[in-house]
């Protein structure tokens, strides 16, 4: 006699996110293409978060905020609630900004209806508290995406000093990864540098870097024109963790006939480079703004390199920025301007050049070395290229679907319990 099958039903799984398209960014990008992922495996998919105004501060059209709106994008459906709109500059109106949708999301939370597993991001660390008490408040499971450690980069780029707000950072942190049942992290430095603590340990799990392969797959691959200068992209954002003055530097000591720098991108830094690409007259730097990602294709197809720089804080040497995999896979060598675990990857890749963080000198130096090796430079990007066919999107998609189904979701044992 056949034993009955056993049905279990979808795991319901809510995103809750600060940023979500259309706003720019590869935060957005990455929730957004992970919601309808595991969408299409056929769990039921909430996304709740605001009304996008990243980075201008500005709500975009024809969106205007509202205590609560309903959207459906295919099988995922979106929730937006209120936020109080800053510009991604000035440290206390972005705290302010981030503390209003934690608040408006809560407020709002009754409309997501039953969910199994709340999935929160941080940074912001706000947007992960709000994470545990909207899990709480549906009787779900906390899973924590920890992309960068906050507070800890706050304190090392000087942006959080005052002994009060670091010692009440520190303590929302630690009672996030109490509450989370799972801990996920894009690097191997976040789940070392958590592993140690009591209130994370045995939830870690990591969850490597995805990138859009076929968004990039048919850009040719070409090597640096002769006698010509070597075209670099930097694509993303221009914060306090990138140095991209660095950038400007390096591009004004390396000269017009050796490089032509295009910026693609804004942050809080970009009224300073802007300022200083005028002061100093710099002609072979151009800033191009925010860009809408589908642009960013055919910029990556007209440059011969693309650049990665990060500040010289030890920090960050646990990082792995997502613009460098979109460099390797347009297939252009990559010029990283960090330490840690981005130079190995390139390193051990053979798919580009390093050069130590904030040496505008040596990056000078790298844009000269690509400019005069097309050979060298060709054979970087097509390694670059089979390096980065190993994080493409549907494996993280795949490995988020297991964690979900099978360690937190009512589709797992039904015995399973917290990690």
């Amino acid at each position: 006699m056949l034993a009955a099958p056993v049905y279990f039903s979808p795991v319901r799984v809510l995103f809750l996110t600060h940023y979500y398209p259309p706003e720019l960014g590869a935060a957005p990008a990455r929730i957004a293409a992970l919601a309808h992922g595991l969408a299409d495996r056929g769990l039921e998919v909430s996304v709740h978060t605001g009304f996008p105004h990243y980075p201008s501060g500005t709500i975009a059209a024809p969106y205007r905020n509202r205590a609560l709106v309903r959207e459906r994008e295919g099988h995922v459906r979106v929730l937006r609630s209120a936020v109080y709109a800053a510009a991604n500059r000035g440290f206390a109106r972005r705290l302010a900004d981030h503390a209003a949708f934690a608040a408006g999301a809560l407020a709002t939370s009754r409309a997501a209806g039953a969910v199994d597993v709340v999935v929160a991001e941080t940074p912001p660390l706000f947007t992960a508290a709000a994470g545990a008490a909207y899990a709480r408040l549906k009787g779900a499971r906390l899973a924590l995406n920890v992309s960068d450690l906050w507070p800890e980069s706050a304190i090392e780029l000087g942006a959080l000093s005052s002994a009060p707000a670091v010692a009440a950072a520190h303590s929302l942190a630690r009672l996030c990864y109490r509450r989370a049942a799972l801990i996920t992290a894009p690097t191997m430095g976040i789940v070392d540098s958590l592993s140690g603590r009591p209130e994370a340990s045995g939830k870690l799990v990591h969850v490597p870097p995805a990138v859009d392969l076929a968004r990039f797959d048919s850009i040719p691959l070409s090597r640096p024109r002769a006698n010509a200068p070597l075209r670099v992209l930097y694509a993303g954002t221009l914060g306090m963790a990138q140095g991209a003055r660095t950038l400007v530097e390096a591009a004004a000591l390396a000269g017009p006939e050796t490089v032509e720098l295009t910026i693609a991108g804004e942050g809080p830094d970009a009224p300073v480079l802007r300022s200083e690409i005028r002061a100093r007259s710099v002609a072979n730097v151009t800033m191009l703004g925010a860009v809408a990602p589908e642009r960013i294709r055919a910029l990556y197809e007209a440059a011969d390199a693309g650049v990665v720089p990060l500040r010289d804080r030890a920090i960050f040497a646990g990082a792995l920025p997502s613009k460098l995999f979109e460099v390797l896979a347009a297939g252009r060598p990559a010029i990283v301007a960090a330490r840690g675990e981005a130079a190995e990857l390139v390193l051990g890749a053979g798919a580009g050049l390093i050069v130590p963080p904030e040496d505008a000198q040596a990056l000078a130096s790298a844009f000269a070395r690509l400019r005069s090796g097309p050979a060298e430079a060709l054979a970087m990007g097509e390694r670059g290229r089979a390096k980065a066919r190993e994080f493409g999107r549907p494996a993280a998609v795949q490995r988020w679907w297991e964690l979900l189904t099978g360690r937190l979701g009512p589709m797992g044992s039904p015995g399973s319990q917290d990690p």
